[in-house]
């Protein structure tokens, strides 16, 4: 799972299942909501799935020889492959592009180059040149220079950006208040805003008082290369304290001293001209790993659920006790571990009790960098994501802190929640009870992989057991896992994705849950 670092807060605690659905006009499903999945032959082959059969798959994935599966690396390379040819064998189909089970993305390591960035702004009043570390710094850069006119779009950016029409300018917005977490989120609003309409670059502009000591902080901050999607340039995003920009511009030329703050207004006569060089230490390009199971209805195959897990951890570090290798059985082999034996199982059915709606496996990489495989999944999907009708992610469900319980997170949040539960109570055999969010303060339900999916609207639900001595060091291999407890997860999902999949209605959200996901993930990328 993604450390918290700057991980936005939700408001606190949870509504209740049956009110929430109430609310939504949805009801909670009756006993006997797996009718079609106690079928003999599909109960017996999810039974199949067992302490033996997680513990074989997590004695590859947390092997030495894979070295911590960091992204990109050699044992990520050699995790993906093994997960794709279990895929295959299973006889679920490529899911990535022409007709691979890989989906590739670039990915580089780096940051911005202050010690050879200039940054100059022209304006009416002439030309100045703030310091760096003092009136300015700047986040992004590319190889090439960076100029354009600036235009004013005002302090928060309006709800949709119109393609192109900010295409070779330079966006400006207001970024008022003392620097914290929320500050931060708005100005990547402003970004996703500025690169949805073709703007060269963003200037961000600090209130005039903005202390100097936080601007050298950030500066350096930024500066420290770290990876990021998209290959070898992103955005240029200047931030600058006002008093410094206003030193070229007239006084009854700056836009955002006007009342009402116009949308797209000019900045008569100024201009940007700036070198942000990048520090380039690292390109690759790392897999994601993505299957089908063709749903056998003729309609309802073209929806998909997707069933999600990161596959990656965080490589070698520190050693401790003289072990270095992080071997990440539980974050996040454990996941992993259960979308392969869900593939097992539903693959194995005769085409006849396969569900309705087809279902994809999705194994991300990127994860522990910032959730950027699945990101790029999401932005670059490899079935038509409005077809997605649902997400089911797993990350650190072997944790045996609590050996019979999993933690249900996002379940209040749409019709997604109950349908779990009344499986779950439908198969007492499996012996899991099925919790809420335990940990109200930690937003987990925004800090893994769902998250890409839910600022897409997609019902989401995140199967949890809860952070343990060993998360993030090298203790957490192969027999620091409850394989019983993973191999009951892997059967809970196997049954509840048939029900989903079976079922005439899509999942819905619950109108609170949806509202709250839109405040959670609305600037969070």
């Amino acid at each position: 799972m993604t450390e918290a670092t700057g991980t936005p807060r939700g408001p606190r605690g949870v509504f209740a299942v049956a009110g929430a659905c109430a609310l939504a006009g949805l009801t909670i499903p009756p006993a006997g909501v797996a009718s079609q999945a106690a079928a003999p032959a599909i109960a017996s082959s999810i039974e199949s799935i067992t302490e033996a059969s997680v513990r074989a798959h997590l004695a590859v994935l947390s092997h030495d020889q894979l070295r911590g599966r960091d992204s990109p690396s050699e044992g990520l390379e050699t995790a993906a492959t093994y997960i794709a040819e279990l895929q295959r064998s299973y006889g679920l189909e490529p899911g990535g592009p022409d007709g691979s089970f890989m989906q590739r993305y670039p990915l580089g390591l780096m940051g911005p180059d202050p010690a050879n960035a200039t940054v100059r702004f022209h304006g009416p009043d002439g030309t100045v040149e703030p310091r760096l570390g003092r009136d300015v710094f700047f986040d992004g850069g590319s190889g090439e220079r960076v100029e354009g006119p600036l235009t004013f779009v005002g302090t928060d950016r309006p709800a949709t950006a119109e393609p192109g029409s900010l295409a070779g300018a330079v966006a400006v917005f207001r970024l008022p208040g003392r620097w914290d977490p929320a500050l931060w989120s708005t100005s990547l609003r402003q970004t996703t805003y500025a690169r949805e309409a073709g703007a060269s670059a963003v200037v961000h502009i600090l209130d005039a008082g903005f202390p100097t000591s936080v601007i050298g902080q950030l500066g350096s901050g930024l500066a420290q290369p770290r990876w990021r999607l998209g290959g070898d340039a992103y955005l240029p995003r200047v931030f600058i304290r006002r008093r410094a920009l206003e030193e070229v511009i007239p006084e009854g030329s700056r836009p955002w001293s006007a009342a009402g703050q116009e949308i797209h207004a000019s900045v008569a006569g100024t201009r940007l001209d700036a070198e942000l060089p990048l520090n380039i230490v690292s390109l690759g390009d790392p897999p994601n790993v993505v299957a089908e199971l063709p749903g056998r209805d003729p309609e309802l195959r073209e929806e998909y659920i997707v069933l999600s897990a990161h596959f990656d951890h965080v490589g070698v570090g520190r050693p401790v006790d003289g072990d270095s290798i992080y071997n990440g059985a539980d974050d996040n082999g454990s996941g992993t571990a259960v979308l392969l034996e869900v593939g097992r199982v539903l693959g194995s059915l005769p085409p006849a009790l396969r569900p309705r709606r087809s279902v994809l496996f999705l194994h991300v990489s990127g994860e522990e960098k910032g959730l950027l495989g699945s990101e790029w999944w999401v932005d670059h999907p490899t079935r038509p994501i409005g077809s997605v009708v649902a997400n089911i992610n797993m990350d650190m469900v072997g944790g045996n802190t609590h050996p019979d319980t999993i933690a249900v997170l996002g379940r209040d949040y749409s019709s997604l929640g109950p349908t779990i539960t009344a499986v779950n109570r439908q198969r007492p055999e499996i012996g899991l009870t099925t919790m809420p969010n335990m940990w109200p303060d930690e937003a987990l339900f925004f800090r893994s992989d769902q998250f890409n999916f839910m600022r897409e609207e997609i019902p989401s639900l995140f199967l949890f057991a809860g952070f343990h001595e060993c998360y993030h060091r090298p203790c957490d291999e192969l027999d620091f896992v409850s394989h019983r407890k993973v191999s009951r997860v892997a059967r809970l999902v196997a049954y509840t994705v048939l029900e989903i999949g079976n079922r005439d209605e899509r999942p819905a959200w619950v109108p609170e849950g949806l509202a709250e996901v839109r405040r959670m993930t609305s600037g969070g990328r």
